[in-house]
């Protein structure tokens, strides 16, 4: 009955950080969409909705610690995911060109990053 019941700690505590983890980028992608929109802080709609995503996204990541996660892998990680969101963001909303090489290189990346934790 023990394992069981840790089985179900960890399988909620997976979930908690997966929100955790999903909401961060969601955050920081917000905050990405709204920049050009902002005209350089001088568009107050914008630029406030800018601030809220970026402190919505700092209050994610010091839950993500709090929950366990490491650091080493945390900030690496998000430091990869922000330009893939931003080549996404530009590419779809803004109707930049993004190649396939700077894609691959950020998402080997982000694949190194996770490889390397585990080393």
């Amino acid at each position: 009955m023990e394992d069981l019941a840790w089985a179900a700690t960890m399988s909620m505590k997976l979930l908690y950080i997966s929100g955790l983890f999903l909401g961060a980028i969601a955050a920081q992608a917000g905050a990405v969409f709204l920049l050009p929109m902002s005209k350089g802080a001088t568009a107050p709609l914008a630029t406030v909705g800018l601030m809220i995503c970026f402190c919505i996204f700092a209050i994610l990541l010091s839950r993500l610690l709090t929950a366990g996660v490491s650091l080493s892998i945390l900030v690496p990680l998000m430091s990869a995911l922000g330009p893939l969101s931003g080549i996404v963001i530009g590419t779809l909303a803004y109707g930049e060109a993004a190649s396939l090489g700077k894609i691959g290189v950020l998402l080997a990346a982000c694949g190194l990053i996770v490889l390397a934790n585990f080393l």
